[in-house]
């Protein structure tokens, strides 16, 4: 048996019996064990990985497009489509990072048929969820449920994939409010947390921390719809540590993390404001707009809190 596999399994067995702090530290030496191997055994797609996101951290955006064309261009070579899904959600969120949205829904339908096409369920509730969240952004809200109830359809039920199922369950619940089934969505709201408050503490899983400032930030927006102003700024501040926490993650690499940060900085900005909470509104907005200019994805400088 490969180390690889052997830690995976390893892995596997552990949040099995919700082991969490075990996992973390398998988890860990799994990143470790495949960054010894591709410095090994270099390869073109990862030059190419490597340069795009060059490109991304420097706002480069139409080289960055053309660099992550050569990787999906290598992956459609080699017909696997799962690497093709991959590649297509890589461009998706490369044009929702420099503000093209109809560009990413393009990309978000491209990464769902590739991911049929590979049979993989989990594969495809994953390009579903990117889907249906780019379709929320573009205010079509039939649409995007749709791909969210398919989302969670296609998550297996199993404990391995319970941050996966969370996350599809928050996307879906986030388009219930916007249709108005309150209930619904928490009930949706409710089984995510069950899901994701025992791995809360695994602050090496990017899954689990941006799924949890994912569940703070609907549960903003829920209390905003109840009036409830000072539990909608308190709800948007956990999102903010939870993405603060993902941004600090050194596995992920790109401005993608930063960008994540920004938005939610931005929102919590306008519930404080909302709240009565001016000063803190201003720090949070001040906050925002530096990270904004840093990796260059500030489109709208003249907005205040």
């Amino acid at each position: 048996m490969s180390e690889f596999r052997r830690l995976l399994e390893a892995f596997q067995e552990a949040r099995e019996r919700d082991d969490v702090k075990a996992a973390e530290l398998i988890a860990a030496q799994c990143l470790v064990f495949a960054a010894r191997k591709q410095a090994l055994n270099p390869s073109e797609r990862l030059r190419l990985v490597k340069e795009a996101i060059e490109h991304e951290d420097a706002a480069r955006w139409e080289q960055a497009e053309a660099t992550r064309r050569g990787v999906l261009a290598l992956a459609e070579t080699e017909g696997n489509q799962a690497i093709i899904c991959k590649d297509h959600m890589d461009l998706c969120n490369l044009f929702t990072l420099s503000g093209l949205p109809d560009r990413a829904i393009q990309e978000a339908r491209a990464a769902v048929e590739a991911a049929r096409k590979s049979d993989i369920t989990v594969l495809l509730a994953t390009a579903l969820g990117d889907l249906s969240r780019c379709l929320l952004a573009k205010g079509d809200i039939a649409s995007a449920a749709a791909a969210a109830e398919e989302a969670v359809q296609n998550t297996p039920p199993e404990k391995l994939h319970g941050v996966q199922r969370a996350r599809a369950l928050l996307t879906r619940a986030r388009c219930r409010m916007e249709q108005g089934q309150a209930p619904e969505a928490q009930c949706d709201l409710d089984v995510a947390w069950k899901l994701l408050e025992p791995m809360a503490e695994a602050s090496i899983f990017a899954g689990v921390q941006g799924s949890l400032a994912l569940w703070w930030e609907i549960t903003a927006r829920n209390r905003t719809e109840s009036k409830d102003l000072a539990g909608a700024a308190e709800a948007w501040g956990k999102a903010v540590e939870f993405r603060r926490a993902v941004s600090q993650l050194p596995q992920l690499e790109g401005p993608y993390k930063y960008f994540s940060l920004a938005k939610t900085l931005h929102q919590y900005s306008s519930a404080l404001s909302a709240a009565g909470r001016v000063q803190d509104a201003v720090h949070a907005f001040d906050e925002s707009r530096s990270i904004h200019e840093k990796i260059g994805t500030d489109r709208d400088p003249q907005q205040t809190p």
